[in-house]
């Protein structure tokens, strides 16, 4: 899907770094050792003094107070439940406090002004409205550019004459004390104020590209499916007023367009048979008159040029002139005026017509700013319920939201599909499915660190942060592995049981977990500050994992152990070998 796209990069990238991280540990990091390290070069602990030697000496107590607190904790399995209940049900309430979206929010220091004028708004019309809203922009002391294109939209689809976009760019963020936010909000204000009759709607260029890309005309789309299309904008202008004040939304439109002015021609059948013409004859003629017909070709240089030959402009958007157009009649070899054969009535039509999957439809659209895509969309939900729609009109919601919805189930399954690489590793390394599915059995646990972490920092869930999710799967195992695996090796060489393997590799092996998971957190701390270009996108990532992470540790020194001592038993053995 889309959010693959995004995060394909990011995989091979991590991918690549940790099997050459794997080729050095194995290879050049050993040679270089044993080139270059000595006796003493590694001291006895009691010989390091200063800030190096008070810190291992604290983490020396920290080891022993920690294999001394998790003896005494060790056969303590209803607790333990306890305890994960209450972090299953603290995670379900900043799952749902965090709120989510499709896309971090960014400021890319550029945005786009899609416009849209009344239907049949001729070409200089349209031109001399939107002379306005470049002023606007000029105007505007954050600006530095901008380019128009009418009749054509940014990813060159083309248009109708009275649609289009602006790119503005922006200075860049140290040249401007106010976010995108700000000046998107100030620009839409004086448009709505100069020119109301133009419907615009601002966004910037990613999530513009976003939007086309997943087939989304707008970030909240309220789909109105019916056959009754008097009854699709009868039920549009009904939930519009409440939908348009759901705090959140911005470029509200309820889906109706203005109608355009028409003017129906009616042949008269009888004097179009006395001229011996038919309707159609009258009506062939009429066109090639207003569209006009091909008369050849004049060369010019190397190029042939078309000639189209039509009526003048003005009898052609002249109402009363309209009836002076000659129709040319066999009987007699002269011209008629149209005026004898027909009639013109003035009328007001729909400027245009919307259908989807051959379904006809009216899309309620605004933009989300400002608010989390999940609360936004809960509010319409609540509208929607309490305006139900009428018999013949179905309702779904689209826009962003869809597109999150479909990114979401994937990532689902992308998670699980990381579990079970992951379990397939451990099944290997232990061979057993007990210990491994222990270890696993961390990361959901964990999860409402990463929630919280998000809600603490004011970032909703979204395929960044989901990311941030699956990667945990394969950080946490990571402590759980370094602590069981160091049990087995007790268990293996010097036939402890199972309870003494896991305090003497609690006490042991304390110094790196801490030392792995705090190297992850400190490296991320950069990402999750967002520093530099594009710092947003990753920042939701960075943030879930080092929320995750932090409370994944005291989840795996603590909860691992007691869970595996419970279903194993203390006094569970592996048969001694001398080799592993």
């Amino acid at each position: 899907g889309v959010s693959g796209q995004f995060f394909a990069a990011l995989s091979l990238t991590l991918t690549t770094s940790v099997v050459v991280s794997l080729v050095l540990a194995l290879s050049i990091i050993p040679l270089l050792s044993a080139q270059f390290l000595r006796a003493h070069d590694t001291p006895a602990r009691e010989d390091v003094t200063g800030l190096p030697g008070r810190i291992g000496a604290a983490l020396d107590r920290l080891s022993d107070r920690y294999a001394d607190v998790l003896g005494g904790v060790l056969h303590h399995a209803r607790a333990l439940l306890l305890v994960a209940l209450l972090l299953v049900a603290g995670g379900v309430l900043a799952y749902r406090a965090a709120g989510s979206g499709f896309l971090p929010d960014m400021d890319e220091g550029s945005f786009i002004v899609d416009y849209v004028t009344p239907g049949g708004t001729a070409l200089a019309e349209t031109d001399r409205q939107l002379h306005i809203i470049e002023r606007i922009l000029a105007e505007t002391p954050e600006v530095t550019g901008t380019s128009r294109r009418t009749g054509a939209e940014l990813g060159l689809f083309a248009t109708e004459q009275n649609t289009g976009d602006i790119a503005v760019r922006l200075q860049p963020h140290s040249r401007r004390t106010r976010p995108i936010g700000e000046i998107i909000d100030e620009v839409r204000t004086r448009v709505e104020r100069e020119v109301p009759r133009v419907r615009v709607e601002f966004m910037q260029i990613l999530s513009d590209v976003l939007d086309d890309l997943s087939g989304a005309s707008s970030p909240m789309e309220i789909k109105l499916f019916g056959a009754d299309l008097a009854a699709l904008d009868a039920y549009a202008l009904r939930i519009g007023p409440a939908v348009e004040k759901v705090e959140g939304l911005a470029d509200f439109f309820s889906g109706v367009p203005e109608s355009s002015a028409e003017l129906a021609m009616h042949i008269d059948g009888d004097a179009a048979s006395r001229a011996g013409l038919s309707a159609q004859d009258v009506s062939t003629s009429v066109a090639g008159a207003m569209l006009g017909v091909e008369a050849g070709e004049i060369r010019l240089d190397d190029r042939a040029i078309g000639v189209r030959v039509r009526a003048p402009d003005s009898v052609r958007f002249n109402a009363a002139r309209l009836g002076t157009l000659p129709v040319w009649t066999p009987r007699g070899g002269r011209a008629t005026p149209l005026g004898v054969l027909a009639t013109f009535t003035p009328g007001d039509v729909r400027s245009e017509h919307r259908r989807e999957n051959q379904q006809q439809l009216v899309i309620v659209t605004a933009a989300v700013e400002g608010r989390s895509l999940s609360a936004v969309i809960a509010d319409v939900k609540a509208i929607l319920a309490a305006n139900p729609a009428p018999a013949g009109v179905r309702v779904e919601l689209g826009g962003r939201y869809a597109s999150q919805q479909a990114a979401f189930s994937t990532l689902l399954l992308v998670l699980a599909l990381a579990a079970v690489c992951v379990m397939c590793v451990m099944v290997l390394q232990f061979r057993s499915m007990v210990e491994p599915v222990v270890v696993l059995l961390a990361a959901p646990l964990s999860f409402g660190g990463a929630f919280g972490l998000l809600v603490a920092t004011g970032v909703s869930l979204n395929v960044s942060s989901f990311m941030g999710l699956i990667l945990l799967v394969g950080l946490i195992v990571k402590n759980g592995i370094i602590l069981l695996d160091f049990t087995r090796h007790r268990m293996l060489v010097d036939g402890a049981d199972l309870e003494t393997g896991i305090r003497d590799a609690a006490r042991i092996r304390l110094r790196p977990i801490l030392m792995t998971t705090l190297c992850t957190l400190f490296g991320l701390l950069p990402l999750a500050l967002g520093i530099g270009a594009g710092g947003e996108m990753q920042k939701p990532l960075a943030i879930a994992v080092i929320g995750g992470l932090a409370l994944s540790m005291p989840i795996t020194l603590f909860a691992v152990p007691i869970l595996l001592v419970a279903v194993r038993g203390r006094g569970y053995r592996l048969a001694p070998t001398a080799t592993l």
